[in-house]
């Protein structure tokens, strides 16, 4: 948090604060350097693409990341933290069909992580708390139930982004 901002700094008003210049602190955020965030993404592609129950969805590009491991190429499917911390994740899948989508967490699928669709529309949005407690974890999103296809380019569309994962860390692990 920044000790003042020019903003934080000019809200006075005779010496006084009032709702219409309060001060925001969020407005007064410096990059310390010790953000942690990523942003993982899938393109729609030519033709239907085939993820079979229990599978995860492999990410084919990487956005913007610090403090988060992604290898489009080599691991597409594996996200890795290397900061312990409490992260709020959120995904999306556009697969076109009922689904459940969960996050796995070092092999194990958080239940408080899975969330279903039952509509033909098959769009997905996820979004969960986790701790991490070590550098080095490794997140996957699974499809866990049924195969599905993700969705494919249309006609003349512009191509989309059919499956994405934002990771964000919103604060550090103090263990007692």
């Amino acid at each position: 948090m920044s000790n003042g901002c020019n903003w934080c700094k000019n809200s006075n008003s005779n010496g006084k604060r009032n709702f219409k210049d309060k001060c925001y602190d969020f407005l007064c955020v410096e990059d310390d350097d010790e953000s942690v965030y990523g942003y993982v993404y899938r393109f729609e592609e030519v033709a239907l693409f085939n993820i079979a129950e229990g599978d995860p969805i492999p990410f084919t590009s990487t956005g913007i990341t610090k403090g988060i491991f992604h290898d489009a190429v080599n691991l597409p499917d594996q996200i890795i933290i290397l900061e312990p911390g409490i992260y709020k994740i959120t995904f999306f899948v556009n697969s076109g069909t009922a689904d459940y989508f969960g996050i796995e967490f070092n092999g194990t699928v958080l239940p408080q992580t899975i969330y279903r669709t039952l509509s033909a529309q098959g769009i997905q949005m996820g979004q969960a708390l986790i701790t991490v407690a070590e550098a080095g974890t490794v997140i996957r999103l699974l499809n866990l139930f049924s195969n599905i296809q993700l969705l494919q380019i249309g006609g003349g569309a512009p191509v989309a982004v059919n499956a994405s994962l934002l990771i964000k860390k919103i604060a550090d692990l103090f263990l007692i």
